[in-house]
């Protein structure tokens, strides 16, 4: 019985410290991200718990003192990750960005200095163009804005179509669903 109290001890701070160095290698790839990275949290299913789990103490399943310190185990491990306070994240990612714009701020300045003020703010448009356009391909069965690029030459929502403006103007906007 000792034994298994001092094994579920350890356990619990191997898994305490599994996350925590999953939350510092969360946000350190977020600030390498520019704020941007998605969080790496995962929701596990609830309803259907994993097999292994049910199988962790099964051979001692006998005594109920250790029963319930291993249904505890599994509730501890069926449960959904807790998700980053969001005002610390926007705290990072505000403070980044202003750490950025300090620094582009500071170049640009020496790049007046040297005569060359236009060329770094040329440079600096088509960097910022670049990397705020989607340079890879898109998902597989995602809808592009363009119908001509759609299967079938599908609209989104929301899309005035030709059709749609003419049987507005034939027949009143209550002719369009």
């Amino acid at each position: 019985m000792a034994d298994f109290q001092e094994q579920l001890k350890q356990y619990r701070l191997k898994k305490r410290r599994k996350e925590t160095l999953e939350s510092i290698k969360d946000k350190f790839h977020r600030f390498w991200m520019f704020g941007t990275g998605s969080s790496n949290d995962t929701k596990i299913d609830l309803q259907q718990p994993s097999s292994n789990n049910s199988e962790l103490f099964e051979e001692n399943s006998h005594d109920e003192s250790l029963s319930s310190s291993a249904n505890e185990l599994v509730e501890e491990r069926n449960t959904v990750p807790k998700t980053q306070n969001h005002t610390e994240g926007n705290v990072l990612k505000y403070t980044l960005w202003t750490v950025y714009l300090l620094f582009w701020i500071t170049l640009y300045v020496i790049a007046i200095e040297l005569k060359f003020g236009l060329v770094y703010l040329m440079f600096s448009a088509l960097f910022g163009i670049y990397f705020n356009t989607r340079t890879g391909p898109k998902k597989q069965n995602e809808i592009s804005a363009y119908s001509v690029f759609n299967k079938n030459f599908e609209s989104i929502d929301g899309t005035l179509k030709a059709e749609q403006f003419e049987r507005e103007i034939r027949y009143g906007s209550g002719s369009v669903k």
